[in-house]
């Protein structure tokens, strides 16, 4: 019997609810419409060697977390509560507006760091600085922060709440907008997307920067490496054309990406069907084959091809999260709220690259087994035809 690791399961980010005998799945049997299929000893041994080789070859791939789809689950998460985005319209309008237009009439040199600090609503410049969002407070009533006497004074009490300030209105424990957030768009999270950002810095800054921006895909202008487009020498052609592509594969990447995804998804339900097929071709190509040899090893190879897709479908996975941890997790891209939840200019690319990866490397395995298992099938029947005219050169030489 296979015992069950739980901790390997948790180590690699997947969590099992509970053991398969306690599960629905112990009452399960391998009969249906009161008929039992019985599997010949050859088709029974290589099914086992097969799926042995398979996960033996899928353990060997270091443990990651699926990079791509936390990332996918963060950018297309929306704020479920329309009363909170009325909210959050109305702390734009009377708070960072305000307070944004403030830092641009002082005429401030701010390095990169405060001005990205500064470019989104939560920014700890615009929290901490008494003279923006401590000095600018919401316009009407909240029920969630009590009516402060000091604070509001000279503003109508009528039991409705008081008027925080946007400093209070942000960052209250509990009742500020930002926990509140946090609460409304983690509920639709999954576990594993859970998991990975409980153990992340900054978790909560890359959560609500995602989520508050107003794409979901956004392209910044950051060159990760090069390719062979254009000259090393760009001309002004050279330029256009390279915008033109860019502006392409944005276009692109809005049904392309989600597409992606949906296959990703979809690739273990097309894998079942495949085996499915496989096997009820199986008997009738062998009897239209008539037995032959070179048939049987081919069609082993075939399926042998097909039971260990599932390894190359999790190698490509894991390069895709290796390659987003290689390019935005170095020393210089520390945080994973910068270059990993937003693009930089050659990430859409990497995107197309990588999801077209879960057909490529697939296509290259099947295509190689399948001539090794004709090779090998034409190997044997030349064998067969051997030791056959061998018998019928001896039966002669008796006679």
């Amino acid at each position: 019997n296979i015992e069950l690791n739980v901790e390997r399961s948790k180590a690699c980010g997947y969590r099992v609810p509970t053991a398969p005998e306690d599960s629905g799945y112990n009452q399960m049997n391998s009969e249906l419409g009161d008929q039992q299929a019985r599997v010949p000893i050859w088709w029974g041994l290589f099914h086992q060697i097969n799926k042995g080789v398979t996960h033996a070859l899928t353990a060997s791939i270091p443990c990651k977390p699926d990079l791509r789809q936390v990332r996918f689950e963060v950018q297309h998460e929306k704020i479920n509560n329309p009363a909170l985005l009325t909210e959050v319209r109305l702390f734009v309008q009377q708070c960072y507006v305000p307070a944004r237009q403030k830092i641009q009439n002082s005429q401030l040199s701010l390095s990169p760091a405060q001005v990205r600090e500064t470019s989104w609503l939560g920014g700890r410049i615009l929290i901490a600085n008494s003279e923006l969002y401590p000095r600018y407070r919401a316009q009407q009533p909240h029920s969630l922060f009590p009516y402060n006497a000091s604070r509001d004074n000279g503003l109508p009490n009528n039991g409705e709440g008081g008027f925080p300030n946007c400093a209070e209105w942000w960052d209250t424990a509990n009742n500020g907008l930002k926990d509140r957030l946090l609460d409304d768009v983690k509920q639709n999270f999954s576990a594993k997307v859970i998991d990975f950002f409980s153990s992340k810095e900054n978790s909560d800054e890359s959560i609500l920067r995602t989520v508050l921006r107003a794409e979901n895909m956004d392209i910044s202008r950051g060159k990760v490496y090069p390719g062979y487009g254009g000259n090393l020498d760009r001309s002004f052609t050279n330029e256009v054309t390279k915008t033109a592509s860019m502006f392409g594969l944005s276009l692109g990447s809005i049904g392309a990406f989600p597409a992606f995804d949906s296959m990703r998804q979809a690739l273990p339900m097309v894998h079942s069907f495949a085996l499915m097929a496989l096997i009820i071709l199986t008997p009738l190509i062998m009897v239209m084959s008539g037995y032959s040899l070179k048939t049987l090893v081919t069609l082993t190879f075939v399926n042998f091809a097909l039971v260990t897709l599932t390894f190359w479908w999790e190698l490509a996975r894991w390069l895709d999260s290796w390659l987003l941890s290689v390019l935005y997790d170095s020393g210089t891209h520390s945080r994973i709220n910068p270059y990993f939840l937003e693009n930089t200019q050659d990430d859409i690319i990497v995107n197309f690259v990588m999801g077209s990866m879960f057909l490529v490397l697939p296509a290259i395995w099947l295509g190689s087994m399948s001539w090794v298992g004709v090779k090998m099938g034409e190997f044997a029947s030349h064998l067969t035809t051997g030791s056959r005219d061998s018998k019928t050169a001896g039966s002669k030489i008796g006679k």
